[in-house]
């Protein structure tokens, strides 16, 4: 293991918080490379393969996070996860009632690493589609109660999936 992995390893021990973005660019690391640098009881990697399950599962969850960062931007949609089906090569979102759609390229998932870490003072609880160059293309963060708690119900099935 390389000297620079092995300080940051050491620096997320002590503080998991930051921005994982803003941390892999600063260490000139893939996003996937930098989750595997938090203690390993915070996250759990699954091969892309998984992507229909883990996919089709998540409409069902109810209110979601789904963010999009491609480094220029950042894409936040706030409420439930389409459903889809596949058509040319995508796995294709449909509309919801608040306009979110699109469509995703499912063969671009090598890996799913479903990840639980502190952040900003709360527990992040978050899947993470990554691309063959460890890139994140898809964020899905679990929904929170009225007192800001990750909800209970949604986090079960996120450690069933993530095989706890």
């Amino acid at each position: 293991m390389n000297a620079q992995i092995t300080e940051l390893k050491e620096k997320l021990a002590e503080n998991p918080a930051g921005i994982l973005e803003s941390i892999a660019k600063e260490h000139n690391l893939s996003m996937a490379d930098t989750i595997r640098c938090l203690p390993e009881e915070m996250w759990r990697e699954h091969s892309g393969e998984r992507f229909d399950e883990v996919i089709k599962a998540i409409p069902a969850w109810g209110n979601v996070t789904s963010i999009a960062n491609t480094g220029d931007m950042i894409f936040e949609v706030k409420g439930p996860f389409p459903e889809g089906s596949y058509a040319r090569g995508f796995y294709n979102l449909k509309q919801t009632e608040g306009g979110f759609s699109g469509h995703i390229k499912a063969d671009a998932c090598h890996s799913i690493i479903f990840l639980k870490r502190p952040f900003f003072s709360k527990l992040a609880v978050s899947i993470n589609f990554l691309n063959a160059d460890g890139n994140s293309y898809l964020k899905i963060f679990l929904g929170r109660d009225d007192e800001g708690q990750i909800k209970q119900d949604q986090l079960e099935k996120f450690d069933a999936l993530a095989s706890w």
